[in-house]
């Protein structure tokens, strides 16, 4: 991971998150000592992508630097889905058998349903909202590989984030290891894309949105002041990787995107994630993008 620190506001549009590089703006100094006091005290890496959709007002923080992707992926699992039921290509009523051979940890869901058939709408629900890994690997067999989130990441205007291999093993989260990883502005600018672009025709954003927003897992969701809600998707793996990225949706209609990455900044495989931080980080990057 680069380790260069910047932290950007300013005005972006919707071409421009999908740009591999941008100017430096002028950084808040609040904004740029607390991120960087949280990194000092928890010996983290920590990148950050926020931008108000309707303003164009953004705050980065190492929002280009290379973070492993871990779980987020499943919420573009998702998105892919959807994208082919509105396009008639699959129906979320399509049943998948659950072997009970390829059942994984962390399968809460799936793993009740072991031997049975889930339907692809029961799949990604059990993918985005209580993070089942072998849900997602059926998933991603349903659609043809961890190529097709890669290829669907392109479509989307994601030109950074990839996918190179299944549950659990992409959570290995090595440090210069290229797989299976993307940038917290590329990964906030796709889910921007899933949940208030037109990526989707709307029925199916619409539910997108509502399986998200009943996701169990959310680190972002307890720090949102009074009156906002999430839309978001957790991940984490070795090397303390702990991510959170989503929609925002607050009072009169206000909505912000946020992605937050982190990682170790030491060597330690067996770092312990840290979702906590998640939330300090949210309480500190929000007030600065609504600002």
């Amino acid at each position: 991971m680069i380790s260069r620190r910047q932290v950007l506001v300013g005005g972006l549009t919707l071409a421009a998150l999908a740009a591999t590089t941008r100017p430096a703006l002028a950084s808040p100094p609040a904004v740029d000592q607390r991120l960087a006091e949280l990194e000092r005290a928890n010996n983290v890496f920590i990148g950050v992508f926020a931008a108000d959709v309707d303003s164009g007002a953004t705050v980065a923080h190492r929002a280009q630097d290379t973070f492993a992707m871990c779980s987020t992926f499943k919420g573009y699992a998702a998105g892919c889905v959807l994208q082919r039921v509105g396009r008639g290509e699959l129906s979320l009523d399509r049943r998948v058998f659950v072997d009970p051979a390829d059942i994984l940890s962390n399968s809460p869901r799936s793993q009740q349903r072991a031997g049975t058939e889930m339907t692809l709408d029961e799949l990604c629900q059990a993918a985005v909202q209580v993070s089942d890994n072998t849900a997602a690997n059926l998933i991603l067999e349903t659609l043809g590989g961890p190529q097709t989130i890669t290829a669907f990441a392109r479509s989307i205007g994601d030109d950074r984030s990839r996918l190179d291999r299944t549950e659990i093993a992409l959570n290995s989260a090595v440090p210069g290891d290229p797989r299976d990883t993307s940038t917290p502005e590329a990964l906030g600018g796709g889910y921007r894309s899933l949940l208030v672009g037109d990526v989707l025709a709307p029925p199916q954003r619409l539910l997108l949105e509502q399986w998200l927003r009943a996701n169990e897992t959310s680190a972002i969701r307890p720090a949102l002041p009074p009156g906002w809600a999430s839309a978001d998707k957790t991940g984490s793996g070795d090397y303390g990787t702990t991510n959170d990225v989503g929609v925002l949706y607050g009072p009169e209609g206000r909505r912000v995107v946020l992605a937050i990455m982190t990682r170790t900044a030491g060597d330690d495989p067996t770092a312990p994630n840290n979702r906590a931080l998640i939330g300090e980080i949210t309480s500190a990057v929000l007030p600065a993008v609504l600002a």
